[in-house]
C-alpha cells in the first residue's frame, strides 16, 4: 500500500503560516502595547534596551512589528510606551494610522486586539478578508469565539489557523496570566502562540467551554485585586500609615502570599497558619466573612464571565463575504 501523496502546495502554505517574520497588531491599545513590549524584549533582533540579557531571546518572536491604530493620539501613546520601556520606536516598530489592510498584507501573523464590537468594521474594510487569507490569526477579543471569526471570514479562501488567547494587563510587567483556547488550529500553531505569549508571563491552555470563565478569572481579576488593595490602604491610612507606604506594604504582602500559593500551599492552610486563636488576624477574617466578601468575589467572577460571553454579539459578526 502506497502512502497518499503529500499536497505540496498546502504544506507550503502551512509553512508560510508558521513563518513569524512580521507580526501586525490591529488595535494596538493598552493591552496590544503591553504584548508588543513583551515580544520586543524576547526578540532575537537588537530591539531590547541596553543592558538586556540577549540570552533570553525567543527564536519564534518576529523580527519585524507593525502596530495599527485609528487615531494619531493612539499612535503617540504607543510611541510613549515604547520610549518609557527603553525602545527606539522608529527602529523597533512600524506604527501606522488607518492602514490596516496594507499592514496585514505585509504580515505573517495577525494579532486582533481591537475592541470586540469593532470586528465588523475591521473585516468590512475593502480587501481585508483577502489580506487575511491563509495567515495565522491570534485573537485577544474577549467574548468572540474562534467559530465567530471563522464564520465572519468565510469567503471561499483556504482555512486560517485562528487561536483565541486572553492575556491580562500584567503583560506590562511580564507577569501576565495568559489563557489559550484549545481549538481547531494545528498543533504547530498552538505551540507557536504559546511560545510567543511566554514572553509576557505564564501560559495555560483550556477548552472552549471554559474560555469565557478563564477570561474573567485571568483578565478581570487584576481589577478585582486593586479593589482589595485600595480597601486595605484606606484602612491603613485610617490607622496612621502613610498612603505610599501602605500601598507598597499591601502589594508586597499580596505578592508574597501568591508566591506561597504557587508553591503548592493551599489558601486555607496559609490562612490557618496566620490566624492564631483569639488573635487579631482571626478578628479581621471574621469581619470579612460577616460582610460577605468571599461571596462578593464569587459573584463578581460569575457576573464577569456572563458579561464576557456577551461582548462578541452576533450582530457585530454578521458580515458578508467580499
Amino acid at each position: 500500500m502506497h502512502a497518499a501523496p503529500v499536497n505540496d502546495t498546502r504544506v507550503e502554505r502551512h509553512r508560510q503560516m508558521l513563518n513569524t517574520d512580521v507580526l501586525v497588531i490591529l488595535g494596538c491599545g493598552a493591552l496590544g502595547t503591553a504584548i508588543l513590549l513583551g515580544l520586543l524584549s524576547g526578540s532575537p533582533t537588537s530591539y531590547a534596551p541596553h543592558g538586556t540579557n540577549r540570552n533570553n531571546s525567543n527564536p519564534n518572536v518576529p523580527s519585524r512589528f507593525i502596530a495599527c491604530v485609528r487615531r494619531n493620539e493612539s499612535a503617540n501613546a504607543v510611541k510613549r510606551g515604547l520610549k518609557n520601556a527603553g525602545f527606539d520606536s522608529s527602529n523597533a516598530v512600524d506604527i501606522r494610522v488607518c492602514d490596516n489592510v496594507n499592514a496585514v498584507q505585509e504580515a505573517n501573523v495577525i494579532l486582533l486586539a481591537i475592541q470586540p464590537h469593532l470586528i465588523r468594521n475591521l473585516l468590512d474594510e475593502p480587501g481585508m478578508r483577502k489580506a487575511l487569507a491563509e495567515k495565522l490569526i491570534i485573537s485577544v477579543l474577549a467574548g468572540v469565539t474562534v467559530h465567530d471569526i471563522e464564520a465572519a471570514l468565510k469567503s471561499g479562501t483556504d482555512h486560517n489557523d485562528i487561536v483565541r488567547v486572553m492575556p491580562n494587563i500584567n503583560c506590562f510587567a511580564k507577569q501576565s496570566t495568559t489563557v489559550i483556547e484549545r481549538g481547531s488550529a494545528s498543533q504547530q500553531s498552538m505551540e507557536l502562540v504559546g511560545s510567543l505569549f511566554k514572553c509576557v508571563g505564564e501560559v495555560f491552555f483550556t477548552d472552549p467551554s471554559t474560555m469565557d470563565a478563564c477570561t474573567a478569572l485571568c483578565g478581570s481579576t487584576p481589577a478585582f485585586f486593586t479593589v482589595v488593595l485600595e480597601g486595605l490602604v484606606e484602612g491603613a491610612i485610617a490607622t496612621g500609615i502613610k498612603s505610599d507606604d501602605a500601598l507598597k506594604m499591601a502589594a508586597h504582602a499580596m505578592m508574597g502570599t501568591a508566591s506561597l500559593i504557587l508553591q503548592d500551599r493551599q489558601p486555607a492552610a496559609v490562612r490557618h497558619e496566620v490566624t492564631s486563636p483569639g488573635g487579631s488576624t482571626i478578628q479581621g477574617v471574621l469581619a470579612l466573612e460577616e460582610n460577605r466578601v468571599r461571596w462578593a468575589f464569587t459573584k463578581a467572577l460569575q457576573v464577569a464571565t456572563t458579561a464576557t460571553s456577551k461582548l462578541g454579539s452576533r450582530e457585530d459578526l454578521n458580515v458578508t463575504s467580499e
